[in-house]
């Protein structure tokens, strides 16, 4: 049930790639705590799905298709937003397309796909959700990076680079639209989401991920919308600029 003394009432969010896993679990989080959210992905099904989740806890939710990848889109989804409910306070910039490959064998096209819904598309929010959230007062933006951001796997090769840029850049963007507006960075690890599903990723395989963590289970989704909703919330007023990793403790083994 969305609490009206929640710790984002009255704000307005909006999460990208909020169809389904972390992703939707954020937006629920949000509107749980009282924030107006539009839920920006191509997945109409399910956004429009999770819409409904929301306005069943009794929250208000709004769902608008859009491609990351694509400038103009993120752009009129932040023009949706403040349409909608006359103001934009939180973005938590968590879509992305990705497709894996060595740098020979990786398509040119794939790479500027992965990079442009990955990590251009966190500037861009930016560049055009930063005077929206100026015109009430300020904001913060929520990066959804990785453990991929501060270590490397072989074959994501574009994957990896998006995501350690987002780091840089959430850095430079706390920096240049402080103190009104705080941008950190939120890093999984091993979540599981419907797209372990589709890569029908088998149970015992599973089990060799979870055993790797020190906190011995894979995270779900609400895991990481617990961390996006302290970052956007004002418990975390003097946190901006940084990291927060959310792995089980993953990036504590060295072996």
């Amino acid at each position: 049930m969305a609490r009206p003394e929640g710790r984002v009432n009255g704000k307005v969010a909006i999460v990208t790639g909020g169809a389904s896993g972390i992703g939707e679990e954020t937006a629920v989080r949000l509107a749980e705590e009282g924030a107006a959210v539009c839920v920006g992905d191509i997945d109409v099904v399910n956004g429009q799905r999770v819409v409904e989740r929301i306005s069943d806890l009794g929250g208000r939710a709004k769902f608008v298709r859009a491609d990351v990848s694509e400038s103009l889109e993120i752009k009129n989804l932040i023009d949706q937003t403040e349409g909608t409910f006359g103001r934009l306070d939180i973005i938590h910039n968590n879509a992305i397309w990705f497709r894996h490959g060595s740098a020979i064998d990786l398509e040119e096209a794939d790479w500027d796909k992965t990079l442009n819904s990955g990590l251009k598309s966190s500037y861009i929010s930016a560049k055009y959700g930063v005077p929206t959230m100026r015109k009430s007062g300020g904001g913060t933006i929520v990066n959804t990076a990785s453990v991929h951001s501060l270590v490397s796997f072989e074959t994501c090769t574009a994957y990896d680079a998006a995501k350690a840029g987002l780091l840089g850049l959430t850095r430079t963007l706390a920096i240049d639209f402080g103190p009104d507006i705080r941008v950190n960075a939120v890093l999984p690890g091993a979540i599981l989401t419907p797209l372990w599903d589709n890569l029908e990723v088998a149970d015992d395989e599973k089990k060799r991920y979870a055993d790797l963590v020190p906190a011995k289970r894979l995270g779900v989704g609400r895991d990481v919308a617990n961390a996006v909703l302290y970052l956007v919330s004002d418990e975390a007023s003097f946190v901006t600029g940084t990291s927060l990793v959310v792995d089980g403790g993953l990036l504590c083994r060295t072996d």
